[in-house]
């Protein structure tokens, strides 16, 4: 491993694009509050409650959606992004894989709420501005297959992020090099 590697890319100081680290962060916000709207959801006996819960938990995932899309938009509009540090072949298939399942899921998962809701012959709006039409007639079974397939994927889109913030956290402690620094808003990076 060459001193290079230790001490950042060797492609100079790689920053991803203002608007791409906007959208990650909000991006991870969103995810945030529509797990622990979940969550908080559970602990709640009111039912008015509970409705506005999960109303608010069903617009904050298709705003996952949302963001995801743009994302994408903008990673593609700016490619080829440059590598924000040297890796072997195999650690970069594992980042692109990383982040090809990340988005997989960032789309999949409200898609699946969505018809878990139309299944149910539960109403879809974002926010109460616009209300979305089902995706599927009402059927019970369908609804308890498409919960139990949001549950999995809920679960395994949150494993994902962690196990991508450890990659960029050991990126950042242990490799020293600057792929969390790449990501951060340039408010936080005061080493720039």
């Amino acid at each position: 491993m060459s001193a290079s590697s230790l001490n950042g890319p060797t492609n100079g100081d790689v920053r991803r694009p203002a608007l791409l680290i906007a959208l990650h962060w909000v991006t991870l916000v969103v995810i945030l509050l529509a797990v622990g709207l979940v969550f908080y959801r559970e602990t709640v006996d009111d039912k008015a409650q509970r409705i506005l819960l999960i109303a608010l938990h069903k617009s904050f995932g298709l705003s996952v959606a949302v963001l995801a899309v743009a994302r994408l938009s903008v990673r593609l509009f700016r490619r080829p992004l440059p590598p924000a540090a040297d890796m072997s072949p195999l650690s970069r298939f594992a980042a692109e894989a990383a982040h090809v399942g990340l988005y997989v899921l960032l789309l999949a998962l409200p898609l699946i709420g969505w018809g878990l809701s139309s299944a149910n012959g539960k109403p879809v709006s974002f926010f109460g501005l616009v209300s979305l039409p089902p995706l599927v007639e009402p059927d019970e079974d369908l609804g308890d297959t498409f919960a139990e397939y949001h549950e999995a994927a809920a679960w395994l889109l949150l494993g994902l992020v962690g196990v991508h913030a450890a990659a960029a956290l050991f990126h950042h402690f242990v490799r020293r090099d600057r792929v969390l620094r790449a990501m951060l808003p340039a408010w936080l990076d005061a080493r720039r």
